[in-house]
């Protein structure tokens, strides 16, 4: 259990700043200056949207030229590997993973009143090969980094 968390962490994380500073193209004097701005709020909301869009849509993304986000699914993914050490526990890393990735492109693109499973269910069905490569730059190099780790008793 404690392995599958501290994963499932890792991977947010680094997925996240490498979305951050390479997709989003952040840097420390743009952070700063969004911290120091009255609207911080709408700005994180922004640039979580966009953020999310490229992890959640990379197959979409891979097709017009920007590979960035599967790098970051795939390092995330394997270091998140090396932390899990088996392949079960990445399945269910990646899922959920996946899944708040989804969720937080829904409620941060188009708000909190669009939580309505059904209109979920629809867009999971719209964009089912991105989802598919998502989840896939996450498990594989994850089943990858798990193999290299696994203890054999």
């Amino acid at each position: 259990m404690f392995r599958t968390i501290g994963a499932l962490l890792i991977a947010l994380v680094v997925a996240i700043l490498i979305g951050a500073f390479q997709i989003l193209g952040l840097d420390l004097a743009a952070i700063q200056a969004a911290l120091g701005s009255p609207d911080l709020t709408g700005w994180l909301q922004l640039q979580g949207g966009i953020l999310f869009s490229f992890l959640l849509f990379p197959y979409h993304w891979a097709t017009v030229g920007t590979y960035t986000p599967l790098v970051a699914l795939g390092v995330a993914g394997f270091i998140a590997g090396l932390i899990s050490k088996s392949g079960v526990r990445m399945l269910f890393v990646s899922l959920i993973a996946l899944g708040l990735f989804f969720v937080g492109y829904i409620v941060l693109t188009l708000g909190l009143s669009a939580t309505d499973l059904e209109a979920m269910a629809a867009l999971a069905q719209t964009i089912a090969i991105d989802l598919g490569v998502s989840f896939a730059l996450l498990f594989v190099p994850g089943i990858i980094g798990a193999s290299l780790t696994a203890e054999e008793y």
